[in-house]
């Protein structure tokens, strides 16, 4: 099992040693940007466009790639920050590498390949192409080597079937260690780039520790200052500031982050309101297209029909949506018995607040005074506590 673990663990670490391309300047005064670009042997007919921060695939540009291999996009934005340039058929197989970029000069240029050879992909006409190229090879010289090392005498192990000895142990635990030191040296080098290109990082870094849980909150406070004094007008200001928050509350005993949504009626409720009302309310942020939130809403219906008049609530929202047509399809498509609020282009920053920004969904169980007693129970657990 730790085997299988750490196996991950390398798939994950050559995906990030090989594809962060983030990068930074000042704020570029032009609001417009050409993108231009070559696509070389490969059948890819599409690329999706986003914004790196968007918090679903719901806002995104499809990009055409001509007969030859050809595109071309005008790109206009109000502020400097990352995006993603994504092949539609990877996004398609849910197997994809952003391709990211900022838009600082008049012209981008892209020579993009397949997957495999991604590492050839080359941006032209960004100042910021150089400091990421910097920061790759210095990622590179700091732990490839040792990464190769220990993976192969993973490898080795494993020919031998001497994966669960004590020595698998030891180099399970090497290869962990060594992420750590990565993710640290990852949060050290923003410190050196208090710019965009730092911040862009600094955001993803956010994002990653909601789940890892390695740096203390007081380290990732003092690296928001310093991004927030420099860039006070900027957009990172505000989703960093909710990821700030949402590492410091959105956990088991914390205490769960207040919103005001329109429900089918275009009414507003506001969750604090109804969560009063209740012993315990489930909160249930899903999206149409995310099969597992889907099911967990679904298997949530008996306990809600057998414990709703003994003070179990539930609330749904429905996020990932582009319009109040795709809210009404979901609510008669699933016909859940409780109250709907709808999320339409990210408009309350739900998801962010609630620490899931590119995920499909979660569920949070919050008591009378507010406090978070459970994050994606099963229903059994569930049960539990309703009973308790």
């Amino acid at each position: 099992m730790q085997y299988l673990k750490t196996k991950r663990m390398r798939t994950l670490t050559y995906l990030f040693l090989s594809c962060f391309l983030l990068a930074s300047c000042n704020l570029n005064k032009n609001n417009t940007c050409y993108l231009t670009g070559k696509v070389v042997n490969r059948n890819s007919t599409a690329l999706i466009l986003k914004k790196m921060t968007d918090s679903h695939m719901n806002r995104e540009i499809e990009i055409q790639i001509d007969s030859t291999g050809c595109f071309h996009y005008e790109l206009n934005f109000e502020f400097i920050e990352a995006y993603e340039l994504i092949f539609k058929d990877e996004l398609d197989r849910w197997s994809w590498r952003p391709i990211l970029f900022f838009p600082d000069g008049d012209t981008i240029k892209f020579t993009l390949y397949s997957l495999q050879k991604a590492d050839s992909n080359k941006i032209v006409g960004s100042e910021l192409s150089i400091k990421e190229n910097i920061y790759t090879q210095t990622l590179k010289d700091e732990f490839n080597d040792q990464f190769a090392f220990w993976y192969q005498k993973l490898d080795s192990l494993e020919s031998m079937n001497e994966t669960n000895s004590d020595y698998a142990k030891v180099v399970s635990d090497k290869i962990d260690s060594l992420n750590k030191e990565w993710f640290w040296f990852e949060l050290r080098y923003t410190e050196k780039e208090i710019n965009l290109y730092g911040y862009s990082k600094f955001i993803t870094i956010l994002h990653s520790d909601k789940d890892r849980k390695l740096f203390p909150l007081d380290t990732l406070i003092r690296y928001y200052n310093l991004f927030q004094h420099k860039f006070p007008n900027h957009p990172y200001y505000e989703i960093s500031q909710y990821r700030i928050n949402a590492l410091k509350n959105i956990e088991v005993g914390g205490t769960y982050v207040d919103f005001t949504a329109p429900n089918l009626h275009d009414v507003n409720t506001t969750l604090s309101n109804y969560i009063s009302n209740n012993k315990l309310t489930l909160l249930d942020l899903w999206a149409p297209w995310c099969e597992p939130s889907i099911q967990k809403s679904k298997n949530t219906i008996p306990l809600f029909e057998e414990f709703n008049d003994l003070g179990f609530g539930v609330i749904g929202v429905i996020g990932d949506i582009q319009s109040k047509e795709s809210f009404i399809q979901a609510i008669e498509k699933y016909k859940y018995p409780w109250t709907m609020l709808s999320e339409i282009n990210d408009k309350n920053n739900i998801w962010e607040k609630y620490g899931i920004p590119k995920s499909g969904g979660s569920q949070f169980l919050i008591d009378n005074t507010g406090k978070i007693l459970a994050i994606n129970p099963t229903p059994e657990e569930l049960r539990k506590m309703i009973l308790n």
